[in-house]
């Protein structure tokens, strides 16, 4: 039996690091790349568009080899849906952590709700809408094989079908409105006002920054979101109230 340090009173051997370290290592040098690569083609997308920006130009601009940006991303497609589903999830997933919930059972409050919800990732959008506008403009027509906006809009549409479900069981909502297809409905509103507001046609007059130009009593982003969307998802709902319990 060979003779351990322990025993002989010798230094352990040092040799190479762990595995585990090395594997450490390696992980943080590839989530420090993939970071840089997402960096980059972000400022690249709201520069030059999706059409004008290159897989080439992104790899440039993260300071890596082309052939290293396709062990991260085979398409900028892949690149766009991963800062979309990363920043824009992120508020959804806020936005649900945050969620007001009714003071009493009766209490009408799934217009608050959904608000709450699409408040939140327009408030994303106005931090960049250059971004915002590629999002809108090339998101819907992505191949959906493998980049999981389809799976990010499911999940979106189930916690908006779970809301309308609880608002039909306290009484808000008619018990035979269909919890999906208003899913649906409420967020092509919310998707017609952002493509409007993005193209700088605002319903309320604002300009393509967000700020109010008519004397409608909106004078902010803020009264604007407050007012036109809600205004819009109000008149969606106001026919699917069940009369009977609210005249109680």
């Amino acid at each position: 039996m060979t003779p351990s340090p322990a025993t002989t009173g010798g230094a352990p051997d040092r040799g190479a690091p762990p595995r585990a370290f090395d594997g450490g290592r390696r992980e943080r040098g590839k989530r420090a790349k993939l970071k840089r690569i997402k960096r980059a083609a972000r400022k690249l997308f709201i520069v030059r568009g999706f059409e004008g920006t290159t897989t080439r130009a992104i790899a440039k601009a993260a300071d890596i080899g082309a052939g290293t940006l396709f062990l991260y991303a085979v398409t900028k497609a892949d690149l766009l849906v991963l800062i979309f589903r990363e920043e824009v999830g992120a508020a959804v997933d806020r936005a649900i952590e945050t969620m007001p919930a009714p003071v009493r059972r009766a209490e009408p409050i799934l217009l608050d709700q959904i608000m709450h919800v699409f408040a939140a990732m327009i408030a994303h959008h106005r931090e960049n809408p250059g971004l915002a506008r590629v999002f809108v403009k090339e998101l819907p027509f992505v191949d959906d094989a493998r980049h999981g906006v389809d799976q990010f809009m499911r999940d979106l549409y189930a916690h908006m079908a779970w809301l309308i479900d609880d608002a039909k069981a306290r009484g808000e909502l008619r018990a035979t409105v269909s919890s999906p297809m208003l899913a649906h409905n409420l967020f092509a509103l919310y998707f017609q006002f952002l493509q409007r507001w993005l193209g700088g046609t605002n319903p309320d007059g604002a300009n393509r920054n967000g700020e109010a130009t008519t004397n409608r009593g909106a004078t902010s982003y803020k009264d604007l979101n407050e007012t036109y969307l809600r205004d819009s998802l109000e008149l969606q709902l106001s026919g699917l109230r069940d009369t009977s319990t609210s005249s109680r």
